[in-house]
């Protein structure tokens, strides 16, 4: 459609016409040239002069981006023609032009031209990395998350470290009603895809798997970089000396390596035991750690959550993890995949150096090499290492009025004055994409999955009703965000406090409950009423007389029950010169405690009626204790889902 005619000084790439009908900024328009090229142009600037009332001209000032001839983009050589007729430019020489493939990734529309789709090449954005950065509540969530959708239909592997668990969503189709509303305008359905949940404390993150690594072989470059502190010049030589002689005994773990530096008389060892025995107390390390093949898998997002995980520790988890995933993926033990770096100025500042940033400054320059791409967010560019910016080729901006911050993006590759200053004014949703080949605005699409960015409701507050003695967890609503709708099943327990410390019996066989190392365990009791009472009388060695004298056991059930206890090894015999046996206890039975204290909590879910009374537990307990204070029925939460269930306390997640 002809909408206007050159006029005035022209150059090859900037002219100025007469616009006869309405134009905006950023539409994009087309110039015959005199060897019959369509040249594709960019509108910047518009103008409106009244000579008059009645007459009023529209005024544009054009940039020249060029037109595609064997495949290659090419510029001008000679000025546009003054006089020449401007058209409106169709979708396929936009789309042509731009190149904007639809074998690419589909990000949604051109801002000015809501009929043309973006597409952009996947493998420039993976493997030559990608930022993308806007003010908070721009939308820079929900287009990584756009990016995501179509990274994992075409099966590339991807792993985020999500310091708000916002990504876990991407395993839920959308079901948001304005959003299903506009999916027909860029022609998409919902979808949902495999997400994989890794978090360093599963208690915080319920439903998640632990995330752990091996100690296993430890080098002291490693060591040092994982430590909260520097090392000095004297602990590094005592670690290069313990590990020297560790590795000449084969292999060791962290353990050894505290235990070699113990042995040592040097002065220097104290801070770097403390050291060393913080990095072990983390819990990061483990004999059975995650296996990393594990989380790099075609078409399934690997998210770490680190969600009310403290910033160092995420640092030390960061560094290692992304250390073992390049060092695995430069000896091809793991596909090529994508790394997303959400909230990146936490992992690699701009002004100070943490554990995390030579790493990720390594991925950023080395990484291509090898197919690992790294996509780094950020609300605060200003605060984000610039030597990692400058290696990521694509850049996705979105809105952003802080100064600081507009001037890190200043110097991106594509960046005018004019596009600049449309960043202050974009509105949220929309995305300047430089490093595709020119700046394009683009309007994202709607996400294909739930948003698991949105801004918590304030106005929800705790139900009332009726109460039951239970224990804390998780607010429910906060793990449905992220592993669907569950239903709560409270357990039954019965939780005791004797000769001052407290337990927890399960109510349906009197086993007792306890935590070991943040993992609840059951502890049998598998032993008659007589057994019990046997144990309690016998504190010392006794022959079958005193035995029959202090307990109502009858004699022929004591024989049965001694012979019981010693293939148990609960009790040893010995037989004197004179032929009388003699019993005592070989190894004391000791009954695991259980710290968490229970408390009135609203029902919010179904209730397991117990199979043992009070009376019977109590029963058991008095063989058990000295003194029994209180028994009290308490139940323990249980989430479960379609096909698994989430312990209410520990957070961890076990298929049924």
């Amino acid at each position: 459609m002809l909408i206007g005619e050159v006029y005035g000084k022209t150059g090859t790439k900037k002219f100025r016409f007469y616009a006869y009908k309405e134009i905006k900024k950023q539409d994009f328009v087309t110039i015959k040239d005199e060897e019959g090229h369509w040249i594709l142009c960019k509108v910047d600037i518009v103008e409106s002069i009244s000579e008059d009332r009645k007459n009023i001209k529209n005024m544009a000032l054009s940039e020249v981006i060029g037109y595609r001839e064997d495949g290659i983009l090419k510029t001008l050589k000679k000025p546009i023609r003054p006089n020449s007729l401007v058209y409106s430019a169709d979708k396929k020489i936009i789309q042509d032009t731009l190149k904007l493939d639809k074998g690419g990734l589909y990000v949604g529309l051109l801002d000015s031209n809501k009929d043309v789709e973006v597409y952009l090449d996947p493998k420039s954005l993976v493997t030559k990395h990608v930022t993308v950065l806007a003010s908070t509540g721009a939308g820079k969530s929900y287009t990584v998350a756009v990016i995501l959708e179509e990274l994992l239909d075409k099966k590339i592997p991807i792993v985020i470290l999500d310091p708000h668990g916002e990504y876990i969503s991407l395993r839920f189709a959308n079901d948001e009603k304005r959003e299903l509303d506009l999916m027909d305008n860029y022609r998409i359905k919902p979808k949902a895809y495999k997400v994989v949940e890794y978090s360093p404390d599963p208690r915080v993150n319920p439903g998640s798997e632990q995330l752990t690594f091996s100690d296993k072989n430890l080098g002291a470059m490693e060591l040092s970089q994982i430590s909260p502190s520097n090392t000095t010049a004297s602990q590094k030589g005592l670690l290069f000396t313990a590990l020297r002689e560790l590795k000449d005994r084969g292999d060791y773990t962290l353990k050894d390596i505290i235990n070699k530096i113990d042995q040592t008389e040097s002065a220097a060892k104290w801070n770097l035991l403390s050291m060393l025995e913080l990095v072990k107390d983390i819990g990061i390390f483990s004999d059975e750690p995650t296996q990393i093949e594990d989380m790099v898998v075609p078409g399934q997002a690997t998210v770490i959550n680190f969600r009310g995980i403290a910033p160092e520790i995420q640092g030390i988890v960061a560094y290692k993890l992304i250390h073992d995933l390049f060092e695995m993926r430069k000896v091809g033990r793991v596909p090529p995949h994508f790394l997303i770096l959400e909230e990146a100025h936490n992992f690699c500042p701009e002004k100070e150096v943490i554990v995390s940033s030579k790493i990720i400054r390594t991925i950023a320059s080395e990484g291509r090499k090898f197919g690992l791409g790294l996509c780094v967010i950020s609300q605060r560019p200003a605060r984000v290492d610039k030597n990692i910016l400058s290696q990521c080729n694509t850049q996705m901006i979105l809105k952003i009025t802080n100064p600081n911050d507009l001037k890190a993006v200043s110097h991106a590759e594509g960046m005018t004055d004019g596009v600049e200053k449309e960043i202050t004014n974009l509105n949220p949703g929309t995305a300047l994409i430089l490093g595709q080949g020119l700046p394009l605005f683009v309007d994202i699409r709607v996400r294909k999955t739930k948003h698991g960015g949105t801004t918590v409701n304030i106005t929800e507050q705790p139900k009332t009703g009726k109460k039951i003695l239970s224990f804390n967890t998780i607010p429910k609503a906060n793990i449905e965000s992220r592993l669907g709708t569950l239903k709560i099943l409270y357990y039954p327990c019965y939780h005791i406090a004797a000769d001052t410390k407290t337990y927890l019996f399960e109510g349906m066989q009197g086993n007792v409950i306890y935590n070991e190392k943040n993992v609840i365990k059951q502890q049998e009791l598998d032993f008659t009423a007589s057994e019990l009472e046997l144990m309690k009388v016998l504190v010392c060695e006794m022959n079958t007389d005193t035995i029959l004298e202090k307990s109502t056991i009858s004699f022929g059930e004591l024989v049965n029950v001694l012979e019981t206890l010693i293939e148990k090894h609960i009790v040893k015999k010995r037989t004197d010169d004179r032929g009388v046996d003699f019993y005592a206890p070989e190894n004391s039975f000791k009954v695991n405690q259980f710290s968490e204290r229970p408390t009135l909590v609203v029902i919010d879910g179904d209730i397991l009626k117990p199979k043992l009374t009070e009376a019977q537990i109590s029963e058991k307990a008095k063989a058990l204790f000295t003194k029994i204070d209180k028994i009290q029925l308490a139940y323990y939460p249980y989430f479960m889902g379609k096909n698994f269930m989430i312990d209410g306390i520990t957070g961890l997640k076990k298929d049924i």
